[in-house]
């Protein structure tokens, strides 16, 4: 009997060593498909539970992602925005005025910021800088389990789960108070391959 457990667990070890290579070139794989598209635009709509309240708060709107940073505009329910790179977070509520967030006084949201657009380009080295990473599935079927392992993010955020095929189709957002917000991804399109001029001019804000 002791020697058909060991004959299991040593299978069962193998079988997982032998997994641990597959799942580390599919990973590779799938953070070099969403890195490849030089501009990314699509819609989204987003749904985040709090605790305290008994329905979800919604959103939707539309992005686009390229070398100029994040641009993301909320349509509904009240218009907002927001143009983000590596350095730099503003933020536009309604009609008021664009303004710089200071990132000295908010870590966490240029922490977040930054992660975000590490998960969306795709950046292999700067997600596993900032997360432990989970990956399962296939490079045509995904899901990404990322913890984060560094302050700031640490503090506010349990976990990020992304899930998608060609591109990211969604995030869900754990924070540490146990509050959800997912986002899902449609009419995702890669055309033109470059910002067009209009793009341009809402980046040059």
């Amino acid at each position: 009997m002791r020697l058909i457990v060991a004959t299991m667990l040593f299978l069962a070890g193998s079988a997982m060593a032998a997994d641990a290579p597959v799942a580390q070139k599919t990973f590779a794989e799938v953070t070099a498909k969403l890195a490849a598209p030089a501009v990314l635009r699509g819609s989204f709509t987003q749904a985040r539970k709090i605790a305290l309240l008994q329905n979800p708060l919604l959103s939707s709107g539309h992005f686009i992602l390229s070398d100029k940073g994040l641009y993301w505009r909320q349509d509904k329910p009240i218009p907002a925005l927001m143009i983000a790179d590596d350095k730099r977070l503003m933020q536009q509520v309604d009609d008021g005025p664009l303004q710089d967030i200071d990132t000295v006084k908010n870590p966490v949201v240029l922490s977040f910021s930054n992660s975000f657009l590490s998960i969306f380009r795709g950046s292999e080295a700067a997600l596993r800088e900032r997360f432990e990473v989970e990956f399962s599935g296939d490079a045509e079927s995904w899901t990404i389990h990322l913890t984060p392992i560094s302050y700031p993010m640490s503090e506010a955020i349990d976990s990020i789960i992304l899930r998608g095929e060609e591109y990211i189709e969604m995030i869900t957002v754990i924070s540490r108070s146990s509050d959800e917000t997912t986002i899902r991804f449609s009419d995702l399109t890669t055309e033109p391959d470059q910002l067009t001029d209009d793009e341009l001019a809402l980046y040059a804000r």
